[in-house]
C-alpha cells in the first residue's frame, strides 16, 4: 500500500511534466541540476532550475528560470521570467522581463516592460527599457532610460535616468532624483513626507499625496485578521489539510520524511525546480487549450497541478516543522505532530503584511520541488524512467 500511494503521488507530478510532450512546433529545453552552465546557444523556449545558474550564450525563445544565484550574460530573444536570491541580467531581453528576487541587477537592455519585485533593484545607467517599469522593491536605484512610465512603489527609490512619460509611485521612506534624472511627464507620488525635488527636472507637474498614518500595530492586524467568519474559514482550511496529512502519514511516512530532508539540504534547488515545473504545467495548459482535442487534457493537467500543489503543502508543513523539532526516534504520531505544527506556522505567516503570501509561496515551491526530486529518486530506484 505504501508503494502504491507513493507511486500515485509520483504519477500526479510526473503527468505535469509529461503533458509538455506537445507537437514539435512547441518544443522546449528543460534543464535541472544543482549547478547549471549554458555555454551553447539554445533555439527553443527554455526552462531551467538549479542552485547556481550561469547563462553565457543566447537563447532564441522565452526563458523561465528559478534558482539561488542566477547570472545571465547571453541575450534572450523572447520573454524572461526569473526567480532567485541573487539575479544578474547583463544580456539583452527582446521582450518582457519579470523578476522576483532578493537582489536584482539589470545592466542589459529590455525590449518591452520590466516588472521587478523583491528586496533590492539596480538598473544600470546604460540600460534602456523599451516599455514601462513596474517596481515593488524595498530599495530601487533606477539609473537607466525608461521609454514609457514608472509605476509601483517601494521603501527608498532613487531615479537617475530619463523617463519619457509619467512616474507614479507610493513611497514608504524616501524618493530621490539625482542630478542626471529627467522626467518628461508628470511625477505623482504618495508618501509620509514630501521629497526635496528640483522642479526643473520634471517637465510636467509634481503632485504629492500625503499618506494617512494608520494603526499598524501587531494587535490591530491580529484583530482585523481574526474575524469570526475568517476564523471559521481558517479552521476548516486547516482541518482539511490535517485530514490529508493523516492519510499521507498513515500510508507513506517515509515519503514525507525524505521530502523534508531534500528541502532542508537543497532549498534553493528545490525552489527553482518547483517554480519551473509549475510554469511548465501552465504553459502546457495554454498550448493544449488551443485545440479542441487538447481541452480535456488541459483540464486534467490543471486538476493534477492543483492536487499536486495541495499534496506539496503537506510536505511544506513537514519541512517547516522539522526545522524546529528533531526527535531522536520518529514515529507516525510524531511526524503528524511536526507536520501539523508546520502547517499552523504557515497559516500564521499569512498574517504578515506584504511578505506573508510571498513567504508561503516560496515555501510551497520548495516543497513542490522536493516532492519532484523524491519522485525522480523513486523512478531511478525502480527503473521506471526506462518505461
Amino acid at each position: 500500500m505504501k508503494k502504491k500511494i507513493s507511486f500515485l503521488i509520483a504519477l500526479m507530478t510526473c503527468a505535469i511534466f509529461a503533458s509538455l510532450l506537445v507537437p514539435s512546433a512547441f518544443a522546449v529545453e528543460f534543464k535541472a541540476d544543482g549547478e547549471v552552465f549554458i555555454s551553447e546557444p539554445l533555439l527553443d523556449d527554455t526552462y531551467i532550475a538549479g542552485g547556481i545558474i550561469t547563462i553565457d550564450e543566447d537563447i532564441t525563445g522565452d526563458l523561465y528560470i528559478g534558482g539561488k544565484t542566477i547570472t545571465i550574460n547571453g541575450n534572450i530573444e523572447g520573454d524572461l521570467v526569473v526567480v532567485g536570491e541573487e539575479i544578474t541580467v547583463n544580456g539583452d531581453v527582446s521582450d518582457d522581463l519579470r523578476a522576483l528576487g532578493g537582489t536584482i541587477s539589470i545592466t542589459g537592455n529590455i525590449g518591452d516592460d520590466l516588472i521587478a519585485t523583491g528586496g533590492r533593484l539596480d538598473v544600470g545607467s546604460s540600460t534602456l527599457i523599451g516599455g514601462s517599469l513596474i517596481v515593488g522593491n524595498g530599495y530601487a536605484n533606477i539609473m537607466g532610460t525608461i521609454n514609457e512610465d514608472i509605476r509601483g512603489g517601494g521603501g527608498r527609490i532613487t531615479l537617475g535616468g530619463v523617463v519619457y512619460r509619467d512616474v507614479l509611485l507610493e513611497i514608504q521612506e524616501t524618493l530621490m532624483l539625482t542630478s542626471t534624472a529627467k522626467i518628461n511627464g508628470n511625477l505623482v507620488y504618495t508618501g509620509l513626507r514630501e521629497a526635496k525635488l528640483d522642479n526643473d527636472q520634471v517637465a510636467g507637474y509634481i503632485e504629492f499625496n500625503k499618506q494617512a498614518v494608520e494603526d499598524k500595530s501587531f494587535g490591530k492586524q491580529i484583530g482585523d485578521f481574526f474575524t469570526k467568519w475568517h476564523l471559521i474559514f481558517l479552521f476548516l482550511k486547516y482541518l482539511s489539510i490535517l485530514l490529508l496529512t493523516i492519510i499521507i502519514v498513515s500510508l507513506s511516512p517515509a515519503c514525507l520524511m525524505r521530502g523534508s530532508k531534500i528541502a532542508t539540504e537543497h532549498p534553493w534547488r528545490s525552489l527553482g525546480l518547483g517554480f519551473v515545473i509549475a510554469i511548465c504545467a501552465v504553459a502546457a495548459t495554454i498550448i493544449l487549450m488551443m485545440t479542441m482535442i487538447g481541452i480535456p487534457i488541459a483540464a486534467m493537467v490543471v486538476a493534477i497541478l492543483v492536487i499536486s500543489m495541495y499534496v506539496a503543502k503537506v510536505f511544506a508543513g513537514t519541512f517547516i516543522g522539522s526545522l524546529l523539532i528533531k526527535p531522536k526516534k520518529m514515529t507516525k504520531w510524531k511526524l503528524f505532530g511536526i507536520t501539523a505544527l508546520g502547517l499552523f506556522i504557515l497559516l500564521v505567516i499569512d498574517i504578515v503584511p506584504f511578505i506573508g503570501w510571498l513567504a508561503s509561496v516560496v515555501v510551497l515551491f520548495i516543497a513542490f520541488g522536493a516532492l519532484w526530486t523524491h519522485k525522480k529518486e523513486l523512478y531511478d530506484k525502480l527503473g521506471l524512467q526506462k518505461l
